[in-house]
């Protein structure tokens, strides 16, 4: 009976709650879900279309999946920074301790990605609260929440694998909310966890510490009426105190936990190279370099200067701008703008990465003190009236700042990496279905070795390995780490993919595989190998179709087409091509033995005469086979014709391409696919 009354009254409080709920509120919350549905599954689709990387996705993944076996966050990705493999010895990210009770529940890849947009989506709540607190209106509220999710930085963060510092905005803006409140207890809570999410979040929270005084300052003298109290004064700084007592304590206790961990770390492990136009030989320089060498500052400041000053117009824009009346809350961010503006690190001032986490909490307090400032002194109707056009126009940017450079936008070509980091929305292609089925088919915890495009998807056994890119994180350290795994780590299978990580496949291929006699291909295919240590049965063959997602072109047009297989073609129309070569790629290995390869193609008017060759091409073989295909030869304008060049190789050859040559005659060729096909 007394638990049926306790639930009873459980129950009868929780409806109370929910109805207590403004429309606002509940609009609030279906745009919090429906950024996190959206977001996780486009960021899950480039997972499985291959485009998440070793760094971070795979490293973290790892790492956190090592808590689940009994370990503390350890991977095999950055031992050359760390020996232990402890990710803490790198990093200092108390965060991931939240992580793992999700990933124990869900020991999948993909519950970071879902949990980091979920993370991300919900910064919204603090950001509508303290609107509702400082300016009282629930449609600027709700107006500025869905800004800050429309943010187009904020987007970027969520759209590169998955980063701790995906939690700072939240956290930041939640502890802004409740300093502004005066509750002590969970602002001194979500202090700390903002500074957990990494160690450098610090240094932001420091410079945040002015306006917090700031605005303590005027709630004081506000209600005190000017007078010094020294007491009064005291109690009512005692959050600044602590954010900036806390914040410098945190950077020695982060500092001297990576010592213990890692008690001898290399040079590289500070990231001075991204400094290299400073000639700085610690971060700690940046400063005094730049007031002491105005010429390196200077010349540091011009390297990749436009992107600099769109990545400040960007980060500023969600705004309007307006977060520039409120310059002392803007600190964190000046400060974040003079570290990527004196670097030569394009990341630090790109869309499409983590590092933006650190300013965008800021943007928000900055930009709704200066509403309060615009606000002040206007009487109830024209300060509401003022409210909502601000607010409308906020939005209507958000709304066009989104459209354009989102990573959802469809703007944006997949694989570019020009002003952003590979936008656009994918699904696994063909391609990446066979290789996402050669990856199931391993079994168990073998020791792997496989490229860093793979690694994500192999990252949850404690086994596997990659190497990072040629000569990262410097020429000596890269050297020394491949020697530490071909004399430490006795791998049983090798995976190489070449049309994602070519180079890394291929220095995989020549350390570990050509002097060794004890791997064997267990599975071969165009551009996919896997090896197996011991093993000495045929292997099987695979065979892969590219379309217009591995394939390159000058002038090309992809379009629907029902008729095809693959769904989307591309069309050449030959005679607006002046280039020899038509399409090009993908630029694959394959290994010695015979091959078909099968280029389907229809031209839309038939010409006599040669119409356009097809080529099996190598840079450092030549040709190796060729076919030229005639008017005559063709079924129709609007049939798919199959055409066959068959081929053998005595070696390895690592860059095979499948071009497309015009033959001089105006012609409209469409391309669906080019199946290359071991024998």
């Amino acid at each position: 009976m007394r638990e049926w009354f306790l639930k009873k009254s459980f129950a009868a409080f929780l409806e109370r709650s929910l109805w207590r709920f403004k429309i606002s509120d509940w609009i609030l919350m279906f745009m919090i879900a429906f950024y996190s549905i959206i977001f996780s599954y486009y960021t899950v689709m480039r997972h499985y279309s291959f485009r998440s990387y070793a760094w971070d996705l795979g490293l973290i993944a790892q790492s956190v999946a090592s808590v689940v076996r009994g370990k503390l966050f350890t991977n095999n990705v950055e031992l050359f920074f760390s020996p232990t493999g402890s990710y803490f010895g790198v990093h200092f990210a108390p965060v991931l301790f939240l992580v793992v009770p999700f990933f124990y529940l869900a020991q999948y890849v993909e519950t970071l990605l879902v949990l980091q947009s979920v993370v991300l989506a919900l910064g919204a709540i603090p950001v509508y609260l303290i609107v509702i607190y400082v300016l009282d209106d629930r449609v600027l509220a709700l107006f500025l929440a869905a800004s800050y999710m429309l943010n187009p930085l904020l987007q970027g963060v969520n759209w590169y694998d998955f980063h701790t510092q995906s939690f700072f905005p939240l956290f930041m803006l939640l502890t802004a909310y409740f300093l502004l409140r005066g509750n002590l207890l969970p602002y001194i809570l979500f202090l700390l966890m903002s500074l957990s999410t990494i160690e450098q979040s610090a240094y932001f929270i420091l410079a945040y510490v002015p306006f917090s005084l700031l605005e303590k300052r005027r709630r004081v003298f506000k209600s005190y009426g000017g007078r010094f109290n020294f007491k009064v004064i005291l109690r009512r700084f005692l959050e600044p105190i602590i954010m900036f007592v806390v914040s410098a304590a945190w950077i020695a206790l982060s500092s001297t936990i990576k010592n213990i961990i890692n008690p001898s770390p290399p040079l590289e492990i500070k990231a001075v190279s991204q400094f290299r136009l400073l000639g700085i030989k610690d971060p700690s320089e940046i400063l005094i370099k730049a007031i002491l060498s105005p010429s390196l500052a200077l010349m540091a400041l011009q390297y990749e200067f436009p992107k600099k000053i769109f990545y400040i117009i960007l980060t500023l824009a969600p705004s309007c701008f307006l977060a520039l009346l409120s310059p002392l809350a803007l600190l964190p961010v000046f400060l974040w703008f003079f570290i990527a503006v004196l670097s030569n690190w394009t990341p630090y001032y790109s869309p499409g990465f983590q590092y933006s986490s650190f300013t965008i909490p800021f943007i928000y307090i900055a930009l709704i003190d200066a509403l309060k400032g615009i606000f002040s002194g206007l009487n109830g109707e024209i300060r509401r009236a003022l409210a909502r056009r601000v607010s409308a126009l906020i939005l209507l940017v958000g709304i066009i700042l989104s459209m354009f450079l989102s990573p959802l936008s469809p703007v944006h070509k997949v694989r570019n990496y020009d002003y952003f980091r590979d936008y656009g929305v994918t699904t696994p292609s063909l391609v990446e279905d066979q290789v996402m089925r050669v990856i199931m088919g391993i079994s168990g915890e073998p020791f792997i070795l496989t490229t860093p495009t793979l690694f994500p998807h192999l990252s949850l056994n404690p086994n596997a390995y990659t190497v990072p890119p040629p000569n990262y994180p410097s020429p000596e350290l890269f050297k020394s780490f491949v020697e530490y795994l071909k004399s430490n780590v006795k791998f049983d299978y090798v995976l190489i993919t070449s049309f994602w990580d070519r180079d890394g496949a291929n220095l995989i291929y020549t350390e570990f595989i050509k002097p060794s006699r004890d791997y064997r291909l267990m599975v071969r295919g165009p551009g996919l190998e896997l090896y197996k240590r011991g093993y000495n049965g045929p292997p099987e063959n695979i065979t892969l179709k590219f379309t217009f997602r591995e394939l390159y072109a000058s002038e090309v047009t992809v379009v629907d087409d029902p008729t095809s297989e693959a769904g989307k073609v591309m069309v050449f129309k030959v005679s607006s091509t002046p280039a020899r070569v038509i399409w090009y790629g993908p630029y694959i290995a394959l290994s010695p033995g015979k091959y078909t390869v099968r280029f389907r193609i229809r031209v839309e008017q038939i010409l006599d005469g040669r119409l356009i060759d097809l080529e099996v091409y190598s840079r450092h073989v030549g040709r190796i086979g060729l076919y030229s295909v005639y008017g005559e030869e063709m079924g129709g304008s609007s049939a798919w014709q199959t055409f066959s060049i068959t081929f053998s190789l005595k070696d390895r050859v690592s860059d095979v391409e499948f071009r497309g040559l015009s033959s001089g005659n105006a012609v409209t060729v469409y391309l669906d696919y080019i199946e290359v096909i071991p024998e």
